[in-house]
């Protein structure tokens, strides 16, 4: 793919924003040229499973590391580097998961998940050649032989395609600063009319939380990181009643806050005083 980043390069997001995935919050940035990508350790925190191993599987896999990309995000211990996936190759990473090795809740949903790219994967193949994706409704096996000449145009076709996406990425930058402004714009609207709380509320509770959850996994040090994070969103989420922590109502951003912090000092005994950052306020030092 063009305009990989290299290994030790380190990317500032144009955009982050904390979204639900299984449940759970993910950090989502994008890159200056468009691009999507998703934080590899909210990921494997959302599943249960271990970040250091799937990290030695994206590294190593052909398809999953140039998807890979490090980006200098805002944490609750200051701007740090972080590993991210990219969007598109999110599909194919999950695919991979052994379903066993995930947590009971997000079992079900995963296998689902698998089930259904392969199927879609299968069509889409099938598709390629103009040939119906149920096998009975093949009359000749000698069909099949379109799948060559199919794959062979696909080819040509994906040439044609990164020309164009790399014209595309060129077209994103030169309108980027158009799309800063109407999300700022945005922004000021959600924070003053929304049912909702706004994308920079959303972010400072995703950071207030990843504290309250550091200290919890310090405070009891059988407790996982993985499972500190998840008991924390949970107890948040029960507390107000809420599927997904971005359906919080703008009205009760106040209480979620105060809640967080008592929390915090109760576990702690110390104020969580954690400064609320704008989405360009990454720095230059720490990580």
């Amino acid at each position: 793919m063009t305009d990989q980043p290299r290994p030790d390069e380190v990317l500032l997001p144009a955009e982050h924003l904390p979204i639900t995935f299984f449940g759970s919050p993910v950090l989502a940035v994008r890159r200056d040229d468009g691009r999507i990508y998703l934080n590899i350790r909210d990921l494997c925190g959302a599943a249960m499973i271990d970040p250091s191993s799937q990290m030695r599987r994206i590294r190593t896999h052909p398809k999953l590391q140039p998807g890979l990309a490090r980006f200098r995000v805002p944490t609750t211990g200051g701007p740090q580097n972080q590993d991210f996936l990219a969007l598109e190759r999110v599909a194919t990473w999950l695919l991979m998961i052994n379903a066993a090795r995930v947590s009971e809740d997000v079992r079900s949903r995963l296998s689902y998940l698998q089930d259904y790219l392969v199927s879609e994967v299968h069509a889409a193949f099938m598709r390629l050649a103009g040939l119906s994706p149920a096998p009975g409704e093949i009359e000749d096996l000698a069909d099949l032989q379109r799948l060559g000449s199919a794959i062979t145009a696909l080819s040509e076709r994906q040439q044609q395609i990164e020309e164009s996406q790399t014209k595309a990425r060129h077209a994103w930058r030169d309108i980027s600063d158009q799309l800063k402004e109407i999300v700022a714009r945005v922004d000021a609207i959600e924070g003053h009319s929304s049912a909702s709380i706004s994308r920079a509320q959303r972010g400072y509770i995703y950071q207030m939380v990843q504290a309250w959850a550091q200290a919890k996994q310090q405070h009891d040090p059988q407790l996982s990181p993985r499972a500190a994070h998840a008991t924390c969103w949970g107890v948040l989420k029960t507390q107000f009643r809420i599927a997904r922590y971005e359906d919080l109502p703008a009205s009760k951003y106040p209480a979620a806050i105060a809640f967080i912090r008592s929390a915090y000092r109760q576990l702690t005994g110390e104020p969580l005083d954690l400064p609320e950052q704008t989405p360009l306020d990454l720095g230059t030092d720490g990580g």
